[in-house]
């Protein structure tokens, strides 16, 4: 299978894959969000559920027993991992055909096995969260590589532009295990923007790339978006710029969505002067 990053490689504007890999993958970073939600301390804003995309296959979860190890997951054969704080993996249990209770079963032995003891609970979630059999206690399907390819090279490459765009400021970008989504925060004044990318929500299950913020000044007041981006009337509250109006070429992609995020953060940052 062809795992070039994007924007190397151009991702499909029809969304097809994403649309049927998201929620599977969706519900299995639950468990990896688990351990930091169970393990880590509390932050002000729940980060210690989220997790950091570490590399195309690698995703981990805050540090936890004292910084020693991290949960971690790779998105492509869904292998849920115990790490040491590095990201290297110690440990791993697949889980095509296993349950998310198995998952965290194979990582409350495995910390327990280093010293490590405490229940580990799924994060509780609000009513929005989208529901999968796999929460009731189904297995995980096999299959699907190509759509997990997909949405683990979006992520991925998110990050890196996302890297280029707020490089001189302190927001970290992060893969929240709520919406799925993987951004970075912006406190601007007395506005705050949120800068990333979805899979896909809603109804729809469109994936998009996103600039919303609080409080939501109204599209009249904002600079148009480039790339593609549209700011929104009803609904988000900011702007988007769906997977579906992206060019067919990788460069061109990058491009699209570089141009989103930068036109998206000045437009911001004009808005919050004028609060």
């Amino acid at each position: 299978m062809d795992l070039a990053p994007w924007p190397d490689a151009p991702l499909d504007p029809g969304g097809r894959a994403l649309l049927r890999a998201r929620l599977p993958l969706h519900h299995a970073v639950q468990v990896v969000a688990a351990v930091g939600q169970s393990l880590a301390p509390r932050a002000p804003d729940d980060s210690q559920q989220s997790l950091s995309v570490a590399g195309l296959r690698n995703w981990l979860g805050a540090p936890v027993a004292g910084g020693k190890f991290r949960a971690g997951i790779d998105p492509l054969d869904v292998e849920v991992r115990l790490c040491d704080v590095n990201g290297i993996p110690l440990a791993g249990i697949g889980l095509e055909g296993r349950t998310l209770r198995d998952g965290l079963a194979f990582l409350g032995d495995a910390l327990a096995r280093h010293g490590q003891r405490g229940k580990l609970e799924l994060p509780e979630h609000p009513a929005d969260f989208p529901h999968h059999p796999l929460a009731d206690g189904g297995i995980f399907p096999e299959g699907g590589a190509q759509g997990r390819a997909e949405l683990l090279r979006m992520f991925h490459g998110t990050q890196e532009i996302l890297r280029r765009v707020v490089a001189s400021r302190d927001a970290p970008i992060r893969l929240w295990p709520h919406h799925f989504d993987v951004g970075c925060q912006l406190g601007l004044g007395k506005l705050t923007a949120w800068l990333g990318a979805s899979p896909g929500d809603g109804a729809d299950g469109v994936a998009y790339w996103y600039a919303t913020m609080s409080p939501w000044p109204g599209p009249e007041r904002m600079s148009p978006l480039e790339g593609g981006g549209a700011w929104r009337r009803e609904g988000l509250s900011g702007g988007s710029l769906p997977i579906s109006d992206l060019a067919g070429d990788a460069a061109g992609q990058g491009k699209q969505v570089e141009a989103f995020f930068r036109s998206a953060l000045l437009a911001v940052e004009r808005a919050a002067a004028e609060i």
